[in-house]
């Protein structure tokens, strides 16, 4: 009789442990896609200062990975988190923030917040398009902002994207930053234009940029314009590529000029190597024109 309330009572804890753990495992989740993305660069270089001088140096390239999120629907979910890698850690910066941010996208455009994308850097930056130099002639107010809100759409080939930074670092202001970005894009051509206003400085700038893609060759220009309560700076910026060769040129008006040339051939389908040459020539006669060297491989997920 024992034996048989010994056999029964491990029978029934067993079914019961059975549909314990199938309660735990039968969990629906969303049709949510996750993409692992990343790029490991490390390169050697050569910068000349405005005297001359120069030794050759090696290191991390903005190295980064990141996880993006998607959810399949009409409305849905959307997110990512990108961290900066340094590939030559000393051991105690290996990671830096990049991008955190979460938001939905429905019909009526897509809102998102955290640390985003600047919408204005997205014109400014359409010429950057080289590993390590050119971009010299742009003005904004950095690539990635914290305590951000964005607002995007677009209907056909027009689009248009709003930024509002609420960071508190002003106690008489609740918007920060505001930055607002108008696209147009049909068959190879593509014309964007944005405005960026900090409400705790005064300082406006103001950007044009287009880019006509011809299959193997493409050419970018851009235009911009920082208005700091009356003083006006004004960079311009020409890039032109054909297959794996770019050659660009960059000046500050009354100000530096920058000619940058680059190669950047892929090995395999995902490992490359990189070379580019940069001559920085200073507007101020007490300073030597600066001649700069890089090379460098990457491997890109």
């Amino acid at each position: 009789m024992n034996l048989l309330k010994t056999v029964g009572a491990t029978a029934l804890v067993t079914i019961a442990l059975s549909t314990f753990a199938v309660a735990e495992t039968t969990v629906t989740l969303p049709d949510v896609n996750a993409n692992v993305y990343g790029k490991l660069s490390y390169m050697g270089y050569y910068n000349e200062d405005t005297s001359g001088n120069a030794t050759w140096k090696s290191g991390n390239n903005f190295s980064r990975v990141g996880i993006e999120i998607s959810e399949a629907g009409d409305m849905n979910a959307f997110g990512k988190i990108e961290v900066g890698v340094n590939v030559d850690d000393a051991g105690s910066d290996t990671f830096s923030s990049r991008l955190a941010y979460l938001g939905v996208d429905s019909p009526l455009g897509a809102i998102s917040v955290g640390r985003q994308n600047s919408v204005f850097t997205g014109v400014t930056g359409a010429t950057d398009v080289f590993n390590v130099y050119g971009s010299n002639a742009d003005n904004n107010q950095g690539s990635r902002l914290s305590n951000t809100l964005v607002y995007s759409t677009s209907m056909g080939p027009a689009s248009v994207s709003t930024l509002v930074q609420m960071d508190g670092s002003d106690s008489n202001n609740d918007i920060d930053i505001i930055e607002t970005a108008v696209g147009f894009a049909v068959s190879v051509v593509d014309v964007n234009a944005g405005y960026s206003k900090n409400e705790n400085t005064e300082v406006d700038y103001m950007a044009v940029a287009g880019s006509m893609d011809l299959g193997p060759a493409a050419v970018t220009g851009m235009y911009n314009i920082k208005d700091d309560n009356g003083t006006e700076t004004k960079g311009y910026e020409l890039v032109a590529s054909v297959g794996d060769i770019s050659v660009g040129y960059g000046e500050v008006v009354d100000g530096d000029t920058y000619i940058t040339a680059g190669i950047d051939k892929a090995l395999t389908g995902a490992f490359s190597v990189y070379a580019e040459y940069q001559l920085e020539q200073n507007v101020s006669a007490s300073e030597e024109d600066q001649n700069n060297y890089a090379v460098g491989a990457k491997v890109t997920f």
